[in-house]
């Protein structure tokens, strides 16, 4: 039997597009699935790192709706340390950048059918039969890059341990002016949610303002609650023309040793690959495309195993588990963090260096645990003048 695709990818995020980028641009035959219409909303802060801006395989300028330079790392709506990132990262909102990379897949040679949803799928000899609410197809893998209630992870890894955490976002119309202060700077605050941050990210017309909490704690269940206070303490958020309120959940911990057997591989938050530090995911996503469509180029072309996959991904499985390292001591008291680490120019720098990639999170926590004595003892950066903070 003749397959009807080489390559079946499920979902229309970050790690399908450019997995099927990848693919259509190496000449295999590839099918994505995307069970809404594009564009659609996805509930994300639409942050894109220089990292990310770097991994991508095309230009993202035409989607990017705010340039930034320059995180002001605050505690409570005090005491802000800027940050300046090396390199430009940039805003985005996922709707648009979604469909951009979709487009791009498409122009590649992928083709694209949309409000098409996956059921299920199941070997048939040396192919895939993947079944749809339009119908089945058959290919010779499929790519799982349906986020984090990933149905083809259900079916591939039906008793995978998932750790996710939760976030709550709010897109968040300010008063006049606001956005003119913003300028190229956007917000952390290690202070208005225990055991997590805050986020302030300007975009072109609004605010993306959000709470991620890695530690469930007694004092930090009610996360509106959280949001709500997190709105008032800023004056920039007060006085706001609307706003609109959605939360998701961020899956930090690979979902199990092997993510591709059987003619499946899964990419992006369908395999857990999220940043547990920061509660970001693009980049892990982006980067896990790329691989998974380089290993399966290579099962295309010359029948090489698929779990090359998961030797690729080592790199990033260890970076990943050194930021879960990272988050349990940050996130076990961030005031004291804040106070401790991130006042330190040291600290910020690494910081800096993780957001751009010149800098991995395996190195940076060796750093800190080696230097421990030297910044515990340094003199504390100075807070800066912001009218974004406080």
């Amino acid at each position: 039997m003749t397959p009807e695709f080489d390559a079946v990818v499920v979902g229309c995020g970050p790690a399908g597009n450019t997995a099927a980028y990848h693919l259509a641009a190496g000449g295999a035959r590839v099918l994505i699935l995307e069970r809404e219409t594009m564009p659609r909303d996805k509930v994300c802060g639409g942050g894109l790192s220089a990292k990310t801006l770097h991994e991508v395989p095309f230009p993202l300028a035409p989607v990017l709706e705010r340039e930034v330079s320059t995180a002001l790392i605050a505690c409570g709506g005090a005491e802000p340390v800027p940050c300046t990132l090396d390199g430009l990262g940039g805003m985005a909102r996922r709707s648009a950048l979604d469909a951009y990379m979709a487009e791009q897949a498409v122009s590649a040679g992928a083709e694209l059918r949309q409000g098409r949803a996956f059921v299920r799928y199941e070997r048939a000899g040396a192919l895939v039969r993947v079944t749809t609410d339009g119908g089945p197809i058959t290919t010779r893998v499929v790519v799982g890059a349906d986020g984090a209630a990933s149905r083809v992870r259900a079916q591939l890894v039906p008793d995978a341990d998932v750790r996710a955490v939760p976030a709550i976002e709010a897109l968040l119309w300010p008063a006049a002016g606001v956005l003119d202060l913003a300028g190229s700077r956007c917000v952390f605050d290690l202070g208005v949610v225990p055991g997590g941050y805050g986020w302030i990210f300007p975009k072109a017309d609004h605010l993306n303002v959000g709470l991620y909490r890695f530690r469930k704690r007694r004092d930090n269940l009610d996360l509106r609650g959280a949001l709500d206070a997190f709105i008032a303490r800023y004056r920039i958020l007060r006085g706001h023309e609307r706003l609109t309120v959605k939360a998701r959940m961020i899956p930090v911990r690979p979902v199990a040793r092997s993510l591709a057997r059987d003619g499946v591989v899964l990419v992006g938050d369908a395999a857990g690959l999220a940043d547990a530090l920061f509660g970001e995911g693009i980049y892990a996503a982006v980067r896990s495309g790329r691989l998974a469509a380089s290993a399966i180029l290579d099962h295309l072309g010359g029948g090489a195993p698929l779990a090359a996959y998961d030797r690729m991904l080592r790199p990033m499985r260890a970076d990943l588990a050194a930021g879960r390292v990272a988050a349990r001591l940050l996130y076990l008291a961030p005031r004291a963090g804040f106070r401790l680490a991130v006042r330190n120019a040291r600290v910020t720098r690494l910081f800096a260096g993780m957001i751009a990639g010149t800098v991995s999170a395996r190195r940076a926590l060796g750093t800190l645990l080696a230097l421990a004595p030297y910044w515990l003892l340094a003199p504390r950066t100075p807070a800066v003048e912001s009218p974004l903070v406080g």
